[in-house]
């Protein structure tokens, strides 16, 4: 066959087999597993929009407080306490909507976005409202961890060797968790185990 001819059956086979990085793989998974170190550096970016979130709603309600007050002339009112209060409380809420979105819409976070991963479904989906909803209640297994361990150490708080060791095994859990992905084949957490979950990288 003539060098040209072959040439073209090997460009026509290049394009044929080309698939987009950021594009969810189809059928027999084709994509490479996000490293610890990215996913480290994703969390931790992810950490720094919840803290600007938080900020953000205290500085509403301190707000309200301020102009209630006649920027500290007088005595605030009780409904800008009351909606203070309200901001105190929606930094959970805001955090969880923040993640929730974040994953049913593009599978990922800003601090995904930016180091360039992806969560998507063990089976190569994208994850959608219900892959997003199952990760968000991966994620909360720690928060469980912590409050088991708090009140394991409330209830042994005669003994402070033991609640000490209570809220130690605690973050023993929540760590183990964590760097279970730096030792998984998949480079897998505990969260992904529950939500049935990866994260690749794209590109």
């Amino acid at each position: 066959m003539p060098k040209h001819a072959l040439a073209s059956v090997d460009m026509a086979a290049t394009v044929a087999s080309y698939r987009p990085a950021a594009a969810v793989p189809e059928g027999r998974p084709r994509y490479r597993y996000a490293s610890f170190e990215s996913r480290v550096a994703a969390a931790m970016l992810d950490v720094l929009v919840l803290l600007i979130i938080a900020g953000l709603l205290v500085a509403l309600g301190s707000l309200i407080v301020l102009v209630s007050s006649d920027f500290e002339r007088v005595e605030p009112s009780d409904t800008a306490f009351n909606l203070f209060w309200a901001c105190i409380g929606s930094i959970l809420p805001a955090s969880l909507l923040y993640l929730f979105v974040a994953f049913a819409w593009k599978g990922q976070t800003i601090g995904h976005s930016v180091m360039q991963v992806m969560v998507i479904r063990a089976d190569g989906r994208r994850l959608g409202v219900l892959g997003s909803a199952s990760r968000i209640i991966g994620l909360l297994a720690y928060a469980l961890f912590v409050a088991g361990g708090a009140l394991a150490a409330f209830a042994l708080r005669d003994s402070t060797a033991l609640a000490a060791a209570a809220v130690a095994g605690a973050f023993l859990l929540v760590a183990g968790g964590l760097f279970w992905a730096a030792f998984d084949r998949r480079r897998r957490a505990l969260h992904d185990r529950i939500a049935g979950t990866v994260v690749i990288r794209l590109q």
